[in-house]
């Protein structure tokens, strides 16, 4: 009985001490798979930090120019034409960007081509009446900005200088008597944005303040217009990150 007793009890006990080890290998197992997924998100994170990202963007918005109106002539009191700004047209951008994130901080470069257009109600004093027409005028830019701001998890902010390079220019203004215009091949701006990013995608709702009025180039014969609004606009975008790298 004795010996009976006592084989029981070592069985009992290295079964004992079998299940206490293999408890305690599988917490051991579980501890570091916990760390190894903590470690990775860690690091990760800490690569998304220091993140960059390249694509395309595309965006759409509006002018806020107001409705203006201006007389051209040779003299005060000698008016040959009555240029009514009565709308400005939708415009449309479409490029490539590249953003560097620096912890808190970001850099974004873009390269945009921007078209838009203005509608004018022109009236000519003439012996015979004055005929009223409407007029539409497009202009094309190439865009060139440099942005830098805040970035919070995925919210973005950012203020930058652009510069805009005239690419294309059709007036119907071009048709009234004596006008004649001097087109500003480069100008400049200043813009402002909040931004959001989820995946591969990111939106970003811009406005753009313009060192330009919407009468620089009118002139008749050689007294400029007085055009007094400015071309500012407010645009929703949608990049698409071709590929995002890490700075190790």
């Amino acid at each position: 009985m004795s010996y009976k007793y006592n084989s029981g009890y070592i069985l009992t006990f290295f079964q004992n001490y079998k299940s206490a080890r293999l408890i305690r290998l599988l917490s051991f197992l579980l501890l570091l798979s916990g760390i190894s997924q903590v470690s990775g998100q860690y690091t990760k994170q800490k690569l998304e930090r220091y993140s960059a990202r390249y694509g395309l963007r595309l965006s759409t918005g509006f002018i806020l120019a107001r409705e203006e109106a201006t007389d051209i002539g040779l003299y005060a009191d000698q008016i040959y034409h009555h240029i009514e700004l009565k709308q400005a047209l939708t415009q449309y951008n479409a490029g490539f960007f590249y953003r560097q994130r620096f912890g808190w901080l970001y850099a974004d470069v873009s390269a945009l081509y921007n078209r838009y257009g203005m509608i004018y109600n022109s009236t000519t004093f003439t012996d015979k009446g004055h005929p009223t027409r409407s007029n539409t005028e497009r202009f094309g830019y190439v865009n060139f900005q440099v942005m830098g701001g805040l970035i919070s998890d995925k919210f973005r902010f950012a203020v930058g200088p652009m510069m805009f390079l005239l690419a294309h220019h059709d007036s119907q203004l071009i048709d009234l008597e004596n006008y004649s215009q001097k087109l500003r091949r480069v100008s400049y701006g200043f813009s402002g944005a909040i931004g959001y990013d989820f995946g591969r995608f990111s939106l970003d709702l811009k406005y753009d303040k313009a060192f330009r009025t919407i009468g620089d180039h009118i002139y008749y014969r050689y007294r400029k217009s007085k055009f007094f609004e400015t071309p500012d606009g407010v645009t929703l975008a949608i990049s698409i990150s071709l590929r995002e790298e890490y700075i190790r």
